[in-house]
């Protein structure tokens, strides 16, 4: 069986763009801290993490503003080498990219890409596109199986956060694995019981 997963980096106190973050700052102030990991400080472990990441995702969902601001820093080809879901209010075509990546976009707005995507195909699909349209909203509707936080020893101090604003109740979480780099501690969790 396929699982929904979310894997994202964030800061120890929470965050995962540094303050400031807007159009222009995707990654707000945050002079590369949340990614080190995965490029200049990149240790084996880590880009063991990072290949393992790829080969067990099947597609990929981001939001509009992350495709925006990324479209043109990733190239042609993009990273991924596989189908790319950007949820959108607008319809737009297909964007095809070396390597195997395609960019359709799903008229979604705020809503999850079920109806669309079809449960096969969203089953295998990781949650990286950014925390409100991949973590929260997913969690929020019980639909993520698991998580990896790649937690990086700084305080941001501001910024985006990953769990803020959930309304939820408790969300069990069990820990199924622990990777320490010096840049990060990969952290996955499988979530034991949903939000209701």
């Amino acid at each position: 069986m396929t699982r929904v997963h979310c894997d994202l980096s964030m800061s120890l106190d929470g965050f995962i763009t540094g303050p400031d973050e807007g159009m222009e700052k995707p990654l707000g102030d945050d002079a590369g801290w949340l990614h080190d990991w995965m490029f200049d400080a990149r240790t084996e472990a880590d880009a063991e993490v990072l290949d393992e990441l790829y080969a067990r995702t099947g597609a990929i969902l981001m939001g509009r503003r992350m495709f925006d601001v990324g479209v043109e820093p990733w190239g042609d080809p993009p990273p991924f080498h596989m189908p790319v879901f950007v949820l959108t209010h607008e319809e737009r075509d297909p964007i095809p990219r070396q390597g195997g990546t395609t960019i359709p976009s799903s008229r979604m707005g705020s809503r999850l890409a079920w109806s669309e995507l079809g449960r096969p195909q969203a089953r295998r699909t990781s949650g990286s596109g950014g925390a409100q349209t991949s973590c929260r909203q997913y969690l929020k509707a019980g639909l993520l199986d698991e998580m990896q936080i790649h937690l990086v020893p700084v305080l941001l101090g501001g910024g985006v956060r990953l769990f803020e604003d959930l309304g939820l109740g408790q969300i069990d979480l069990e820990r199924t694995r622990t990777i320490e780099t010096p840049k990060a501690t990969h952290l996955r969790f499988i979530i034991t019981r949903p939000a209701r």
